[in-house]
């Protein structure tokens, strides 16, 4: 009975939240290049007939494009003993775009359907997947009742929740726990997040921690653009060291490339979000930067001093990093929570963070009791560059003991595909 109360509420609820979100949401959409790629596929409209689609093997669902590469790093992992179809399901038109650019062999990008009444099970009815895997924490009511009403088993992986989260959740212990009722197995990130799933009233028998698929720094597949990538870079830093301004948040790259250019380095930017790159560009010349777009081509004959490079693009922060000297992590100065080092990690760079990393905290709180990490506030953020960047050898020992704090996870894709295969078999 509480289950059927929670569903007539939400049911009634969704309507008036989309009425008002989804005008927003299609103009991020066109912003981001959604229009034109399947984007009716989330209200239930396909382009294909449904004779046509695979069938009978795994969903994946994702949200963004950070949650897609660690579905493509799972699905990646899942193809080295599994023929079957793979559905990649995505929210964004960034994370979608990657699904596409990524073109594993038998993997179906799709964009997910809306969580209203009739649309989850007519995706399921049409691609029949034998289970479905959750990445992190992505589960709706809807979709999830429709997984057990046809017996498909759902499994969270990289499962993840703050301690902000976990108060909210807290809050509503009886709601989280009816929906999670509905998982077969979570596998979270660490004993900490096993812990806060546990209090907020997922079952603790189905919880387990096989660790981070994206702390899990083995085995990832190798990138191809990084000579391209230098040529740009000898070009542009006339002999200074490069460093990264990773994952951008709004004002964030002005502060950042100043406190670079102090330093004495060459300024990489990278924003979070690529369609940002007007505001950006507008920031930079305030500052007095003459800043370059890679989405603008060939760099100009004629460069100027005072240049800083942006990379407005989605999907090659990886590659960028492996080529700078130091990274500062955005969204850890101006705005709340941090975004990923463990690109930087793993590729062994010096990593400077801003004094909130509240989304990574578990894993920055190893950091720091590993000294592996540089912590700096904005006004010290030019210092603490030169340090990464002149005391080589500190630099290196640093870099080697985050290496080394991250290996705690190696081997966490194999475990988590083969927590969804003791699901997927019995199917």
């Amino acid at each position: 009975m509480k289950r059927l109360i929670f569903l007539l509420i939400y049911n009634l609820l969704l309507p008036v939240f989309l009425i008002i979100s989804i005008p927003g949401y299609l103009i991020k959409m066109k912003k981001r290049g959604g229009f034109g790629t399947g984007l009716s596929e989330r209200f239930g409209i396909y382009r294909k007939p449904a004779s046509a689609e695979p069938k009978g093997g795994l969903y994946v669902h994702a949200v963004s494009v950070g949650e897609t590469f660690i579905a493509l790093k799972f699905i990646r992992e899942w193809s080295k003993t599994h023929n079957e179809p793979v559905i990649l399901s995505t929210s964004t038109a960034t994370g979608h775009q990657v699904a596409r650019e990524a073109a594993l062999p038998n993997v179906r990008p799709l964009y997910s359907p809306l969580d209203v009444p009739g649309l989850p099970g007519r995706c399921l009815k049409r691609f029949a997947p034998k289970a479905v895997v959750l990445i992190e924490a992505e589960l709706w009511p809807n979709f999830a009742e429709s997984c057990h009403r046809r017996h498909i088993p759902m499994v969270m992986v990289n499962a993840r929740l703050s301690p902000r989260s976990e108060g909210r959740y807290a809050k509503v212990r009886g709601i989280t726990r009816l929906l999670f009722e509905r998982l077969s197995a979570l596998g979270a990130q660490n004993d900490n997040d096993k812990g806060r799933f546990a209090r907020i009233g997922v079952n603790p028998d189905i919880i387990t921690a096989p660790g981070s698929i994206k702390f899990d720094v083995m085995g990832d597949a190798p990138q191809s653009l990084r000579d391209d990538f230098r040529a740009i870079l000898d070009t542009l830093r006339n002999g200074k060291p490069t460093v990264l301004a990773a994952s951008t948040h709004a004002g964030e790259e002005a502060l950042i490339a100043t406190a670079i250019r102090e330093a004495g380095a060459f300024p990489l930017i990278v924003p979070r979000h690529a369609e940002r790159r007007e505001q950006v560009v507008s920031d930079l010349k305030a500052a007095g930067f003459a800043p370059l777009l890679r989405t603008a081509g060939e760099l100009p004959a004629l460069l100027p001093d005072n240049a800083c490079y942006v990379a407005d693009t989605t999907g090659e922060l990886r590659d960028w990093t492996a080529l700078a000297d130091a990274v500062v992590i955005g969204k850890s100065f101006l705005a709340r929570g941090g975004q990923n080092p463990v690109e930087a990690i793993a590729a062994r760079k010096p990593v400077i963070i801003g004094p909130d990393m509240t989304n990574f905290a578990d894993l920055v709180n190893l950091l720091r009791q590993e000294d592996a990490i540089l912590c700096s506030e904005a006004p010290q953020l030019a210092e603490t560059i030169r340090l990464a960047l002149n005391d080589k050898e500190a630099s290196i020992s640093r870099c080697e003991r985050a290496y080394a704090a991250l290996h705690v996870h190696s081997g966490a894709t194999r475990r988590s595909v083969e927590l969804v295969e003791s699901f997927y078999k019995k199917a």
